[in-house]
């Protein structure tokens, strides 16, 4: 297992909600492809870790880390897993809520998301994207927050606002937008 700069073992679940993103992403996205297609997604061990680490926070409620980068080799599955964040980010819960009465964290959802997945150019965006359709389609996810799933966007089909779409990020072209998350692929 390759660590990065990420902190040794992993944060208590008082430190961070990763513990009900993976949770969550695992009840309601599912495993696009190959021999367990359409059987609830699975995190690997390091991409679990990973996301404990990214969603950490401090005892007030804020962002242990303001920004992640994630590094690895071709073939690691890093679209994969920023492609179930960035799912988690447009309806799943990822924003601090409080504790309960056990001192966990609870997390409610984004009230307008506005997920991006960016790229120079916006062909470099079709793997995450086509990643993205194929583990939302036919998954709890789909029919339980009513989706509307196409080529380059997925949004409500109630017209509530909200989505995911891909973005150019060479020169001018995304002035005046406001992302709730920012998923770039890194070579």
């Amino acid at each position: 297992m390759q660590t990065g700069n990420l902190p040794a073992g992993v944060p208590k679940p008082s430190e961070t909600l990763g513990y009900g993103i993976i949770r969550w992403a695992q009840k309601y996205i599912v495993q696009p492809d190959g021999d367990t297609a359409g059987e609830p997604w699975k995190f690997t061990p390091e991409q679990l870790r990973f996301v404990l680490w990214f969603y950490a926070i401090n005892p007030d409620g804020t962002w242990k880390y303001s920004a992640g980068t994630l590094r690895r080799a071709k073939g690691w599955g890093k679209t994969p897993l920023l492609a179930a964040l960035a799912i988690t980010e447009f309806i799943g819960p990822s924003r601090f809520n409080g504790f309960d009465a056990f001192g966990l964290p609870k997390a409610k959802r984004v009230p307008l998301p506005v997920v991006q997945v960016g790229a120079t150019a916006l062909d470099q965006t079709e793997q995450t994207m086509d990643f993205i359709r194929g583990l939302l389609s036919e998954s709890p996810a789909e029919k339980e927050y009513g989706l509307e799933i196409t080529k380059s966007t997925v949004q409500f089909k109630s017209g509530k606002p909200g989505s995911i779409k891909p973005r150019a990020t060479a020169g001018r072209t995304n002035e005046g937008n406001r992302p709730t998350f920012v998923r770039a692929p890194m070579g």
